[in-house]
């Protein structure tokens, strides 16, 4: 005799924000005893037992669906990336080459886009809900559309990261959103809005690794603004000039001053650059880490200044010929 008995319908994992996605767990059994072991595991998931197919996709949690709308938009800006390449301009191809593969270098970061089931739904299910496909570009795609994907992503990053509640996901997030901002600023600078930190606007001290960051920028640049000359004597100036304000700013808004007593030259330098050139890419490249990994928790505001200042920092690093990680600027999960 054929049992009567319901077959739950398969349970669907949640992948964990800023992960890759676990194993999906596949419960078979018949009877009571197995139909209440599903409905203790999925709580209020609605199921429609009986016939192996859900009313409705699970809904996972607000972490969750943030990770993964950001998933989503790598996956744009890597298909977006991956047609200017092929057909835009000369001199947009080569950017869009290292932004299509720092995309995908991202999606893995983020642990792919969210998918609720073990497998593809089966053709012989077609009732069995389904997740919106992720947008990908069109065929006629131009620098402007990607500039478009990256200056909206930069955004949606920020917003993410200062609303984060884990330190690690928010530090990674913030790390997007600065990769995105400088890859706006390959393609068009115009477009980039990035200011970085002001000294008027500084209400709280600097945590002290950020500080001791900018202080070693403002002396590395004078030193290199003394032996220098022409436009790199100005940038250097510049750049010193800048770091001065931010640390005098900090400084006067209290806190502990842990500044170094001495701050050391690189032993080497870059092939084909000064030891003065190197000097000053790896002290604003030092800043743009410091700024990210200060970022914590549910950072609001502070974040969000963060990750800009970290985009200018990295700007400043590029501006002296520095090689700014493309995928995960500053990023570390420590």
């Amino acid at each position: 005799m054929r049992s009567t008995s319901p077959s739950p319908a398969p349970v669907p994992a949640r992948p964990t924000a800023g992960g890759p996605p676990p194993r999906r767990l596949v419960l078979r059994g018949a009877g009571a005893g197995g139909a209440a072991l599903v409905l203790a595991l999925v709580g209020g998931c609605r199921l429609r037992l009986g016939t192996g197919a859900p009313e409705s996709l699970p809904s996972p949690p607000a972490a969750e669906e943030a990770r993964d709308q950001l998933a989503r938009r790598a996956v744009l800006i890597a298909s977006t990336a991956d047609v200017v390449a092929d057909g835009g301009s000369m001199d947009a191809a080569g950017p869009a080459q290292g932004l299509a593969s720092a995309a995908r270098t991202q999606l893995q970061a983020l642990g792919g886009v969210w998918e609720p089931w073990a497998s593809e739904s089966p053709a012989a299910d077609p009732d069995r809900p389904t997740t919106s496909p992720a947008a990908t570009a069109s065929p006629g795609a131009t620098v402007h559309d990607l500039v478009t994907a990256l200056t909206e992503g930069a955004t949606q990053a920020s917003t993410v990261a200062r609303e984060s509640s884990e330190a690690t996901a928010a530090r990674l997030y913030a790390s997007l959103g600065v990769a995105w901002l400088l890859g706006t600023a390959a393609l068009d600078a115009q477009a980039a809005e990035i200011s970085g930190r002001s000294p008027s606007s500084l209400t709280d001290p600097l945590p002290d690794g950020v500080l001791e960051a900018y202080d070693a920028v403002r002396y590395a640049l004078q030193e290199v603004a003394a032996r220098a000359e022409g436009d790199e004597r100005a940038r250097a100036l510049a750049d010193a000039q800048y770091a001065a304000g931010i640390v005098s700013a900090s400084l006067a808004l209290g806190g502990q001053d842990g500044r170094l007593s001495a701050y050391a030259a690189p032993t080497r330098a870059d092939d084909g650059a000064s030891s003065d050139v190197t000097w000053a890419r790896e002290a604003w490249s030092t800043v743009m880490g410091a700024e990210l990994v200060a970022v914590a928790a549910d950072g609001g505001q502070a974040t969000s200044g963060a990750v800009d200042a970290a985009a200018a920092a990295g700007l400043r690093a590029r501006a002296w010929g520095a090689a700014v990680d493309e995928a995960l600027p500053g990023y570390t999960s420590a």
